[in-house]
């Protein structure tokens, strides 16, 4: 049974599980929302981090941290089996009504040690699905996708992706975030004069995380497309000799190298002068408010944290028409879509957005609605919540079934 009164959904006992220690606001905002709907919610990460201490200042979160993974050394192995045992034995000593894990090696572990407890519904959220050009990873992915009850892709792509795939029982679920705390009445007065810019010099950036890969798909541009955005930038002064452009943001992990070669690509092109490497932003307010269109040139994403926050803030977007990015930038509606590994095609549309601002400030206000509707963090956690017991629900029946079938 899912309700404790008719028509009141029972707290769960929620166990969410990820391998990200550094970053993940959409992990630590879900959990967030979770908690305050009056679920008990035990975050799991795999060490000590940011995110671990980000979490612990929640009210009414529990935060686990043991050891699990993939071993990239042989002498790893030992260690990491004995935190997976380790994560079995919680698993079946708090007995949660839901295990939900968020990023591939979450998602594997998850659906392992949910063996250790069979009465819980297994959920995956699938942030994204550059895990999939990997053989290895997209081998384990199939042969355990049965084990989830439901998965949740974080855009309209990844969920048909998964349907593909074979998922038992699939669903968007857009991870949400605090819109209301993005006023676009902020000034940009703050960010401008940082970098001593007028109020009229047009401003062009792109926002996230620097992402060095291995994988042969992102060797010559990397999964953000930040190289695409530098090549891009000598295209768009021909039109706009004017503009004034940042790269917001570093390496999640690395040390560095990756943000260097972006600046030296930046100098052999002659445009070290005219673009600033910021580093990572806490105020992505004041950022944004400073800024008149916002790019996202990416290889592969989901719906985009960054993208939605320049909706919120009632910015000019462009973005690749790739992964989940149509499911906020509509083009021609909320903002322009150009295709992936394109700097000609990323320069036209930004140079369109910066020739009408009438037109770009229509779309952004579209953009804005969107974003309030679909992923307001209250409304997005709500569904999840819902699907919790929808979940369950459909379990108690399906072995209610099962015991009044004949022998």
């Amino acid at each position: 049974m899912s309700t404790s009164v008719i028509g009141e959904p029972r707290p769960l006992r929620v166990l969410q599980i990820t391998s990200a220690a550094v970053g993940g606001s959409w992990f630590h905002d879900q959990v967030r929302g979770l908690a305050e709907l009056g679920n008990e919610v035990c975050a799991v990460l795999p060490r000590e981090g940011p995110l671990a201490d980000r979490l612990r200042g929640l009210r009414g979160v529990r935060v686990e941290i043991i050891p699990f993974g993939v071993p990239h050394r042989i002498r790893q192995l030992p260690v990491l089996l004995a935190g997976h045992w380790r994560l079995m034995r919680f698993v079946r000593a708090y007995k949660p009504d839901v295990i939900h894990s968020h990023l591939i090696i979450a998602k594997l572990v998850a659906r392992l040690v949910s063996a250790a407890y069979p009465p819980a519904l297994v959920v995956s959220q699938v942030p994204g699905t550059v895990h999939l050009r990997i053989v290895l990873f997209r081998i384990l992915e199939r042969l355990s996708l049965r084990r989830d009850d439901l998965v949740l892709g974080s855009c309209r792509a990844i969920m048909r992706r998964y349907q593909a795939m074979g998922a038992r029982s699939v669903a968007v679920s857009y991870y949400g975030c605090d819109v209301h705390r993005f006023d676009p009445a902020t000034s940009p007065d703050a960010f401008r004069r940082e970098f001593g810019l007028t109020d009229d010099t047009p401003t062009v950036g792109m926002v996230g995380y620097m992402y060095a890969s291995k994988l042969r798909e992102f060797r010559q541009v990397g999964v953000k497309g930040h190289e695409v955005f530098i090549d891009a930038i000598p295209l768009i002064l021909r039109q706009n000799p004017e503009v004034r452009f940042f790269v917001v943001g570093d390496e999640l992990v690395g040390d560095g190298e990756y943000r260097r070669e972006l600046e030296r690509r930046a100098a052999r092109l002659g445009i070290a002068d005219r673009v600033r490497f910021t580093g990572f932003r806490s105020d992505i307010s004041s950022v944004m408010a400073g800024l008149d269109v916002l790019v996202n040139p990416s290889m592969d994403e989901s719906a985009c944290y960054a993208v939605v926050e320049a909706l919120l803030m009632r910015k000019g977007v462009v973005a690749t028409d790739v992964g989940g990015l149509p499911d906020t930038v509509q083009n021609g509606r909320t903002g322009l879509l150009i295709p992936p590994a394109d700097p000609p095609a990323l320069a036209q549309a930004v140079n369109t957005l910066l020739a009408d601002p009438a037109a770009r400030l229509r779309m952004a206000d579209r953009g804005r609605e969107l974003a309030l509707r679909q992923f307001d963090i209250a409304g997005t956690v709500g569904q999840v919540n819902e699907l919790y017991h929808q979940g369950l629900a459909a379990r108690g029946r399906r072995r209610l079934l099962r015991r009044e079938s004949p022998a």
